[in-house]
């Protein structure tokens, strides 16, 4: 069993794991992206549709989408540990529902191969496995 103090997040770690998350997720799931493009997971009509408002799935989207959510889980995984007791345990928890929820989005939308959703969620579960893993393991103190 893990005491408190073995679980104290420092602010100063955090913020370096959290950085290196970012970019690990980040170039995990260009990985996928490109993986999901090349196997035609992905498609590049999909991608680029002609109808006005949709939003194509792109690699600086990936990126952007992969590294706000590593800010967000370390600023989650700061504030848990500050008030939890098992900060570790607790912010695996948190973050077991979140990657949960993430799976609705994809699923929503319109017209998208099922090829396309299922590699989405494919990138949530390595972004969440990555960013977790990472500031979970580094960023506490031992």
């Amino acid at each position: 069993m893990q005491t408190t103090e073995s679980e104290r997040v420092p602010l100063g770690r955090l913020i370096w794991v959290a950085l290196l998350a970012a970019i690990a997720a980040a170039v995990a799931n260009v990985l996928v992206y490109f993986a999901g493009v090349a196997t035609g997971a992905i498609s590049l009509s999909v991608l680029f549709p002609s109808a006005a408002g949709e939003s194509p799935l792109t690699v600086g989207m990936v990126v952007v989408i992969s590294v706000v959510g590593a800010v967000g889980a370390a600023v989650v995984f700061a504030l848990v540990g500050r008030f939890s007791r098992r900060p570790i345990r607790t912010f695996r928890i948190v973050a077991a529902g979140v990657l949960a929820l993430s799976f609705v989005p994809p699923l929503t939308i319109p017209g998208a191969p099922l090829s396309m959703v299922l590699t989405m969620e494919l990138m949530h579960v390595v972004a969440a496995f990555t960013i977790v893993g990472l500031l979970t393991t580094l960023a506490h103190e031992r």
